[in-house]
């Protein structure tokens, strides 16, 4: 039987700032692509409030994202938490590729 993956909205806040925040990004962006290529995130970007950012996430459960994102430096290095939040998805745009959701025309 095959797993079904969910979409998870995940919304990290802040914890430090300036510099702090600033030394830790490359490394935190290196994680990121890391798993941009094992095909986990889908997008992701800064909130504009500059308060934390946004992801968007493909996995099959909760405890999957949490052993994951204990890794990101963000979080080792006290910078950010996480909130994260399924959802399934049940139409989408053609800027998305996702198998078993219909698009819309």
């Amino acid at each position: 039987m095959t797993q079904t993956l969910a979409l998870w909205v995940i919304e990290s806040r802040y914890l430090k700032g300036g510099d702090d925040l600033a030394a830790v990004t490359p490394r935190h962006r290196a994680w990121l692509d890391e798993h941009y290529r094992s095909g986990l995130l889908l997008v992701s970007g800064r909130k504009v409030d500059g308060t934390g950012g946004v992801l968007l996430a493909q996995a099959a459960s909760r405890e999957q994202l949490e052993e994951v994102f204990r890794d990101d430096p963000f979080v080792r290095e006290g910078c950010a938490e996480y909130r994260y939040t399924p959802f399934t998805p049940v139409k989408r745009g053609r800027a998305l590729t996702l198998d078993g959701v219909p698009l819309v025309e």
